[in-house]
């Protein structure tokens, strides 16, 4: 595996160092016996089985499905139709993810706007199918047909780390569909931006095997860690890994069929390079940072900013990964001043 895929493994908003030393005893531990791999399977059933339900109800708006190609997309909408471009706000790429990460700015800017807030494809509500072809080129044209056919376009777009990677092919390749972008630590240029070689695929075969694919998930994906990645790289203040949060992700995280687009993101399927599609954006562009963001450091906005120079960066102190969940105050503030201004110039 090359050096940019492990990068993946650490992006992963749910994998860890913290665990990393127990997975090995963990492969040790299974070997190959049949009565260990039945063990396993056992264990797996139990997991699912014992999963809630995920919390339908974090923020407002009239709950709706989209009927696209490869299944619904679930989504909620609110605010006036006659606001203006809609605003599309998509969630980050990680084991739990879901539009659950916009509870606090959804209903705020729904206040001026009108706002569109989905799960993609394997996450959230979403469908899960074990068949869809996940990669960068299905998410960029996920969000490009659900502005197209759902909210309208042209859209403002809020996007998070993979997802505004890959907001910015769909502004680069198709101009038309976006008014305006507003990216949160967005990825592709520094971090995960290598294409998968044979390792990867491989790597991606196991994690798609039945029992000891989705053990390995599994512990991946344990409400110890997921409470403890929450504390250490999401958020700045680690009081903000509440049991809600870690309730809702380890939910999230355990529906029928949701490690599948996991697997695609630890081998390396998702990565997409944006640099040159960055360079080529004529729309208004504002990057969001959290200041003490580990895992994408704010380092890497000075690439970003060399290769398009009308970018503009905010930057969010005592910050993290999250920082429409940590100051959502001044996030929806810069949000809602942003596009009030765009919409006065226009």
């Amino acid at each position: 595996m090359s050096s940019e895929q492990l990068k993946s493994w650490t992006y992963c908003s749910l994998l860890t160092a913290h665990y990393m030393g127990k997975l090995g005893k963990f492969w040790k531990t299974v070997g190959a016996s049949a009565a260990g791999v039945a063990a396993l399977a056992a264990v797996n059933a139990r997991i699912r089985r014992n999963a809630n339900e995920p919390d339908d109800g974090a923020f407002g708006g009239v709950a709706r499905s989209f009927e696209w190609q490869h299944g619904q997309i679930f989504y909620k909408v609110a605010g006036e139709e006659q606001s203006g471009a809609p605003l599309v706000l998509v969630h980050g790429i990680g084991a739990g993810a879901s539009s659950f990460m916009w509870r606090k700015n959804f209903d705020e800017l729904a206040r001026d706007f009108r706002v569109y807030a989905f799960d993609l494809l394997g996450f959230g509500f979403s469908d899960k199918p074990a068949s869809a072809p996940y990669s960068a080129a299905l998410y960029v044209e996920l969000i490009a047909d659900f502005i197209r056919e759902v909210a309208g376009a042209p859209a403002h777009i809020v996007a998070s780390s993979l997802s505004a990677a890959y907001s910015i092919c769909v502004a680069d390749e198709q101009a038309e569909l976006v008014n305006s972008l507003f990216l949160i630590s967005p990825t592709g240029t520094g971090n995960l931006r290598a294409r998968p070689g044979m390792s990867g695929a491989a790597f991606y075969g196991l994690l798609q095997s039945p029992v000891l694919g989705t053990s390995f998930y599994n512990v991946m994906t344990s409400e110890r860690g997921i409470r403890d990645y929450a504390r250490d790289e999401l958020f700045f203040d680690r009081r903000r890994a509440t049991p809600r949060l870690v309730a809702q992700y380890y939910a999230t995280s355990h529906q029928p069929g949701a490690q599948h687009p996991i697997a695609a993101f630890l081998s390396g399927y998702l990565n997409t390079d944006t640099r040159a599609s960055f360079a080529h954006l004529r729309q208004p562009v504002t990057l969001l940072w959290g200041k003490q963001d580990r895992t994408n450091p704010i380092e890497q906005a000075a690439e970003l900013l060399s290769l398009n120079p009308r970018a503009e960066l905010e930057i969010f102190d005592r910050c993290r990964m999250m920082p429409q969940e940590e100051q959502p105050e001044k996030f929806n503030a810069l949000v809602r001043n942003r596009l009030r201004a765009r919409s006065a110039a226009a």
